[in-house]
Protein backbone atom coordinates (compact mmCIF):
# COMPACT_ATOMS: atom_id res chain seq x y z
CA UNK A 1 0.00 0.00 0.00
CA UNK A 2 1.23 3.50 -0.81
CA UNK A 3 -0.07 6.37 1.30
CA UNK A 4 -0.10 9.82 -0.30
CA UNK A 5 -0.77 12.43 2.36
CA UNK A 6 -2.02 15.98 1.91
CA UNK A 7 0.46 17.31 4.47
CA UNK A 8 -0.95 20.69 5.45
CA UNK A 9 -4.49 19.31 5.41
CA UNK A 10 -3.44 16.83 8.10
CA UNK A 11 -1.41 19.14 10.33
CA UNK A 12 -4.03 21.90 10.12
CA UNK A 13 -6.85 19.46 10.96
CA UNK A 14 -5.32 18.23 14.19
CA UNK A 15 -3.95 19.75 17.37
CA UNK A 16 -1.53 16.82 17.69
CA UNK A 17 1.18 18.70 15.80
CA UNK A 18 0.90 22.13 17.37
CA UNK A 19 4.17 24.05 17.66
CA UNK A 20 5.47 27.59 17.51
CA UNK A 21 6.58 27.35 13.86
CA UNK A 22 5.28 25.73 10.72
CA UNK A 23 8.60 23.94 10.28
CA UNK A 24 8.32 22.36 13.73
CA UNK A 25 4.73 21.27 13.00
CA UNK A 26 5.93 19.57 9.79
CA UNK A 27 8.80 17.91 11.68
CA UNK A 28 6.46 16.55 14.36
CA UNK A 29 4.18 15.14 11.69
CA UNK A 30 7.06 13.47 9.84
CA UNK A 31 8.31 11.98 13.13
CA UNK A 32 4.81 10.61 13.76
CA UNK A 33 4.84 8.92 10.35
CA UNK A 34 8.41 7.66 10.81
CA UNK A 35 7.32 5.77 13.89
CA UNK A 36 5.48 3.52 11.41
CA UNK A 37 2.30 3.55 13.41
CA UNK A 38 -0.03 5.62 11.25
CA UNK A 39 0.37 3.84 7.91
CA UNK A 40 -0.76 0.55 9.41
CA UNK A 41 2.39 -1.35 8.50
CA UNK A 42 6.05 -0.54 8.38
CA UNK A 43 6.10 -2.04 4.86
CA UNK A 44 3.71 0.58 3.47
CA UNK A 45 5.34 3.43 1.57
CA UNK A 46 4.48 7.03 2.38
CA UNK A 47 4.63 10.25 0.36
CA UNK A 48 3.76 13.56 2.03
CA UNK A 49 2.96 16.53 -0.21
CA UNK A 50 3.09 20.14 1.04
CA UNK A 51 2.24 23.40 -0.73
CA UNK A 52 5.16 25.81 -1.07
CA UNK A 53 4.60 28.58 -3.57
CA UNK A 54 7.70 30.36 -4.85
CA UNK A 55 7.77 34.13 -5.42
CA UNK A 56 8.13 33.74 -9.18
CA UNK A 57 6.33 30.64 -10.46
CA UNK A 58 8.19 30.77 -13.79
CA UNK A 59 11.58 30.30 -12.11
CA UNK A 60 10.66 27.13 -10.26
CA UNK A 61 10.04 23.61 -11.50
CA UNK A 62 6.89 21.68 -10.77
CA UNK A 63 8.00 20.36 -7.37
CA UNK A 64 10.96 19.41 -5.18
CA UNK A 65 11.42 15.90 -3.78
CA UNK A 66 13.46 14.77 -0.84
CA UNK A 67 13.67 11.76 1.47
CA UNK A 68 13.44 11.67 5.24
CA UNK A 69 14.19 8.08 6.10
CA UNK A 70 11.71 5.98 4.12
CA UNK A 71 9.29 8.88 3.66
CA UNK A 72 9.21 10.80 0.41
CA UNK A 73 8.56 14.51 0.99
CA UNK A 74 7.36 16.71 -1.88
CA UNK A 75 7.03 20.50 -1.79
CA UNK A 76 5.09 22.08 -4.63
CA UNK A 77 6.74 24.95 -6.46
CA UNK A 78 5.62 27.29 -9.15
CA UNK A 79 2.30 26.69 -10.79
CA UNK A 80 1.26 23.28 -9.36
CA UNK A 81 -0.43 23.00 -5.97
CA UNK A 82 -0.11 20.06 -3.58
CA UNK A 83 -3.55 18.88 -4.76
CA UNK A 84 -2.35 18.94 -8.38
CA UNK A 85 0.72 16.88 -7.51
CA UNK A 86 -1.31 14.31 -5.54
CA UNK A 87 -3.77 13.95 -8.42
CA UNK A 88 -0.86 13.58 -10.85
CA UNK A 89 0.77 10.87 -8.71
CA UNK A 90 -2.48 8.91 -8.69
CA UNK A 91 -3.08 9.40 -12.43
CA UNK A 92 0.47 8.32 -13.34
CA UNK A 93 0.48 5.29 -11.06
CA UNK A 94 0.50 1.88 -12.72
CA UNK A 95 -1.61 0.54 -9.87
CA UNK A 96 -3.76 3.34 -8.41
CA UNK A 97 -5.83 0.80 -6.47
CA UNK A 98 -2.81 0.35 -4.17
CA UNK A 99 -2.85 4.07 -3.25
CA UNK A 100 -4.61 5.58 -0.25
CA UNK A 101 -4.94 9.37 -0.29
CA UNK A 102 -5.16 10.88 3.20
CA UNK A 103 -7.11 14.16 3.20
CA UNK A 104 -10.33 15.80 4.32
CA UNK A 105 -10.38 17.90 1.13
CA UNK A 106 -13.54 16.83 -0.74
CA UNK A 107 -12.34 18.32 -4.02
CA UNK A 108 -9.11 16.33 -3.89
CA UNK A 109 -11.07 13.18 -3.03
CA UNK A 110 -13.21 13.66 -6.15
CA UNK A 111 -10.15 14.27 -8.33
CA UNK A 112 -8.35 11.13 -7.18
CA UNK A 113 -11.29 8.72 -6.85
CA UNK A 114 -11.79 8.55 -10.61
CA UNK A 115 -8.23 7.23 -10.88
CA UNK A 116 -9.05 4.36 -8.51
CA UNK A 117 -7.32 5.52 -5.34
CA UNK A 118 -8.77 4.75 -1.93
CA UNK A 119 -9.32 7.53 0.59
CA UNK A 120 -8.86 7.92 4.29
CA UNK A 121 -9.88 10.82 6.48
CA UNK A 122 -7.30 12.63 8.58
CA UNK A 123 -9.03 11.46 11.75
CA UNK A 124 -8.93 7.78 10.71
CA UNK A 125 -5.27 8.02 9.69
CA UNK A 126 -4.25 9.64 12.97
CA UNK A 127 -6.36 7.26 15.07
CA UNK A 128 -4.47 4.28 13.63
CA UNK A 129 -1.24 5.85 14.83
CA UNK A 130 -2.39 5.81 18.45
CA UNK A 131 -3.57 2.18 18.53
CA UNK A 132 -1.69 0.11 21.09
CA UNK A 133 -0.86 -2.71 18.65
CA UNK A 134 0.68 -0.24 16.18
CA UNK A 135 2.78 1.35 18.91
CA UNK A 136 4.05 -2.12 19.93
CA UNK A 137 4.81 -3.01 16.32
CA UNK A 138 6.80 0.18 15.84
CA UNK A 139 8.88 -0.52 18.94
CA UNK A 140 9.63 -4.06 17.79
CA UNK A 141 10.87 -2.92 14.39
CA UNK A 142 14.57 -3.42 13.72
CA UNK A 143 16.66 -0.84 11.90
CA UNK A 144 18.87 -1.92 8.97
CA UNK A 145 22.03 -2.07 11.07
CA UNK A 146 20.39 -4.50 13.50
CA UNK A 147 19.09 -6.60 10.59
CA UNK A 148 22.61 -6.88 9.15
CA UNK A 149 24.01 -8.04 12.48
CA UNK A 150 21.27 -10.65 12.86
CA UNK A 151 21.70 -11.87 9.27
CA UNK A 152 25.47 -12.28 9.79
CA UNK A 153 24.81 -14.30 12.93
CA UNK A 154 22.40 -16.56 11.04
CA UNK A 155 24.92 -17.06 8.23
CA UNK A 156 27.54 -18.13 10.79
CA UNK A 157 25.12 -20.53 12.47
CA UNK A 158 23.54 -22.04 9.38
CA UNK A 159 26.46 -22.06 7.01
CA UNK A 160 29.10 -22.57 9.72
CA UNK A 161 31.40 -19.88 8.36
Amino acid sequence: MHYIIDGYNVINSSGEFSASSLEERRNRFVEFIQSGRSSGSLRNSVTVVFDCKSKNPYEAGEYNKSQVGDIEIIFSCGILSADDIIAELVDESQNPYEITVVTNDKGLRRRTSSGGAKHETVETFLAKGFKTKNIKRAKEYFDNNEKDIINKEFIKLWLKR
